[in-house]
């Protein structure tokens, strides 16, 4: 289903105006509606509208066709006259009457037409001009000062070195550094020493090795409901990695550079 043609748009929104008090909601009806079947009649047309059937209830209850709407279509004489069908408020159909003058050749989809008008009281004809039939508001002479200050010119920033790069990091370091405190070593003889790991340096390790897995493997059993002899094969088996020489060695490292320094908050 497409949606209205220029002329249906226009002249529906003249319609809306000139029924504002009959229909004050039609505005919105039309909003929500699309067109349904389309004819021309031979001398004027047809247009059927399908109003959301979601919509509240109109506001007001007129039932018949309403308005004064005319427009100059094409190259006829005289202005076909337009008017919306209502039933109990709510929006059926457009209907245009050109008066008995031959519209059959006429294409209403792609037709020009001008001077958009109503008519008063006095069957006098009021231009149907949206911009100039809005009352006037305070708040539409603030669209029209002329007091726009220019935009402020924008400059392509200047190319950095290596070092000014190198700059601006060392001082983001400090100022994270400052923020959340740094790791340093806990003295010059500790950060120093990488002599190779003895016995006893082994045997602490290994030993805090074991009661780590004692603990994993009575975690498993109670926490995660693993076998208990699946967990001490686990154990076993991780137990037996950990005994050969390298790993013990890596681990004996590892453990001894991790104790080499400390943490200092930030200074306050």
């Amino acid at each position: 289903m497409t949606r209205f043609t220029p002329l249906e748009s226009d002249i529906l929104d003249a319609l809306a105006w000139d029924l504002r008090d009959i229909a004050p909601d039609l505005a919105g009806q039309f909003a929500e509606s699309l067109p349904g079947s389309r004819r021309n009649t031979g001398s004027g047309l047809f247009t059927e509208l399908i109003v959301d059937r979601s919509r509240p209830p109109p506001l007001t209850t007129p039932t018949g066709r309403f308005g004064t709407v005319h427009a100059m279509v094409g190259d006829l004489p005289d202005p076909i006259a337009f008017q919306a069908e209502l039933r109990e408020g709510r929006l059926l159909a457009l209907h245009g009457d050109a008066y008995g003058q031959d519209t059959r050749a006429i294409d209403f989809a792609r037709v020009p037409f001008d001077q958009v008008f109503t008519l008063d009281e006095q069957g006098e004809s009021i231009a149907f001009d949206p911009a100039a039939l809005m009352p006037p508001s305070p708040l539409l002479d603030l669209h029209r000062h002329t007091d726009h200050e220019p935009p402020l010119p924008v400059s392509r920033p200047a190319p950095m070195t290596v070092a000014e790069v190198q700059k601006l990091q060392n001082e983001k370091l400090q100022g994270l550094i400052a923020l959340f405190g740094k790791v340093v070593p806990a003295s010059p003889e500790a950060a120093a020493d990488e002599s190779p790991p003895d016995k006893t340096d082994r045997t602490t390790v290994l030993i805090g090795l074991w009661v780590f897995l004692g603990a994993f493997t009575f975690l498993a059993v109670v926490l995660f409901d693993v076998p208990f002899l699946f967990a001490l094969f686990l154990a076993g088996v991780l137990g037996q990695t950990l005994h050969k020489p390298k790993v013990l060695d890596a681990l004996t490292r590892a453990t001894r550079r991790l104790g080499q320094y400390e943490y200092r908050p930030p200074e306050r």
